[in-house]
């Protein structure tokens, strides 16, 4: 099994279904075996449950601050349905962008928002990319407003830890300074905004951190 960068297997729901989560991930990447040779994908970044639409048509649009105050406002129920919505719409945008790759003949494109496993939550989610970025991805291609989403920004520590190349979604290649201005623009941005972004701001510590 491949040792990841920053994920970890001390999951905080670690079972369902009287299964291990652990087991589970090892089975979708089993899968991924049968199709993608190890460094074979590009792999299409781009936000699923947080982003700019998160921030300034979520959050602002209920007058929350972060995604707890959200949960607390709103109640489970309603949460969930937001929450769905939003994930349902970003994922459309993830897969219109990873189609438009391939229309360029780009093969073996990797877009992972339709990918649904029943149980899991984000944490689960964020170890089995990153195995699979660390495994199967030769090169990461970042949707436009990658620097507001928490999945984009770990992922490109991940790919910037691995020494792949990255793109913007016009096909520029991002570089890390680049990259980690960007991030603290959005973050200065969403802060000045009165949003809370701690992971965020994690993930900019976690790039900084591949700087020569």
């Amino acid at each position: 099994m491949t040792e990841l960068y920053y994920g970890t297997d001390e999951f905080a729901l670690p079972e369902f279904h009287n299964r291990k989560v652990i087991d589970e991930i090892k089975m979708s990447m089993s899968a991924f075996d049968c199709m993608l040779p190890d460094d074979a994908g590009i792999y299409c970044s781009s936000d699923i449950t947080t982003g700019k639409r998160f921030y300034y048509e979520v959050l602002k649009r209920y007058e929350v601050r972060s995604e707890d105050e959200l949960r607390e406002k709103l109640g489970a129920e309603e949460f969930k349905r937001v929450q769905t919505d939003l994930i349902q719409a970003n994922v459309a945008r993830g897969v219109e962008f990873a189609e438009k790759l391939r229309e360029r003949g780009l093969i073996n494109v990797v877009t992972p928002g339709p990918y649904f496993a029943k149980g899991f939550d984000q944490q689960h989610y964020l170890y089995l990319w990153e195995w699979f970025i660390i495994k199967k991805i030769y090169e990461v291609r970042f949707n436009f407003d990658w620097e507001y989403s928490n999945g984009c920004t770990l992922e490109y520590a991940i790919a910037a830890r691995k020494g792949i190349p990255r793109f913007d979604h016009e096909g520029n290649r991002l570089e890390l300074e680049c990259a980690i201005e960007r991030v603290e623009a959005a973050i200065e941005e969403l802060t000045k905004n009165g949003f809370l972004i701690g992971k965020l701001e994690h993930n900019l510590g976690l790039m900084k951190t591949n700087q020569r």
